[in-house]
């Protein structure tokens, strides 16, 4: 089946590298009307990219998601820009690498604020608009920390994306009947900076642990998010998609 965006706007937030990067550009590649890459730094010049490259109408917005008022103006220019909004990607996160021991009530807070917080942020600005048009689709990244427990990361990282979890089946069931579709994907190790920042050794402990015996390429993520929030998936919501090359079986 033959499927594009044609005439789909979409938020992806953390988009300006990494894995919201690679989510962006399929999403450009795939014919949307308007694209919102919306970062706390790099967003003007990762839109400026995929606009050159792709003659996408791409807007880059600096936006902290762990900030209400930002989120919503972000949202309200997306509006004004290209006058509805059908897809919204959470993407934007942090990694930290704390452990227990040097945890505190300050770090904790920062890494909830801006992974679990800035996605419901999003939410519920973008809500009303899907709401008024009786559809859209909502993505939720997560990842395999949701189920182990933070690998390497701060606890509350794991925390974090379990939550992701949790509340995109509330919200799923919440708004299927208004036509609003939500499901979250777990990824397991993929080839990013924030990858590499756990240091080499850690890299080769989660390659051995993947079947694939391998990280994933950001496209691979990418083309999955595609799934989500194109017409093949109009009977999937309150699901996690688990892309991990094998490392985590559920």
């Amino acid at each position: 089946m033959h499927s594009t965006l044609t005439g789909k706007i979409a938020i992806v937030t953390g988009a300006a590298s990494g894995l919201g990067r690679a989510i962006a550009e399929r999403l450009a590649q795939a014919e949307l009307a308007g694209l919102t890459i919306a970062d706390i730094t790099g967003a003007e010049a990762a839109a400026e990219d995929l606009n050159d490259r792709l003659q996408a109408d791409v807007m880059g917005v600096a936006t902290d998601v762990a900030d209400a008022s930002q989120v919503e103006a972000m949202v309200e220019q997306t509006v004004d820009r290209f006058g509805r909004i059908d897809i919204l990607v959470n993407n934007a996160g942090i990694a930290p690498v704390v452990e227990w021991p040097e945890v505190t009530e300050d770090n904790w807070h920062r890494v909830l604020d801006i992974n679990l917080n800035g996605a419901l942020l999003c939410i519920l600005s973008v809500l009303p608009v899907m709401r008024r048009q009786k559809a859209g689709r909502i993505v939720n990244i997560s990842s395999v920390g949701a189920f182990l427990g933070s690998v390497c990361a701060h606890p509350a990282y794991g925390v974090s994306k379990a939550g992701l979890i949790a509340m995109t089946k509330s919200l799923a069931k919440a708004y299927a009947a208004e036509g609003i579709l939500v499901n979250a994907i777990a990824p397991g190790s993929f080839d990013t900076p924030l990858a590499a920042a756990f240091g080499k050794e850690q890299l080769q402990e989660f390659i051995q642990a993947a079947p694939l015996k391998r990280q994933g390429d950001p496209r691979e993520l990418a083309d999955a998010v595609y799934y989500l929030v194109s017409d093949l998936s109009t009977y999937v919501t309150g699901s996690t998609l688990h892309v991990n090359g094998g490392s985590l079986l559920i």
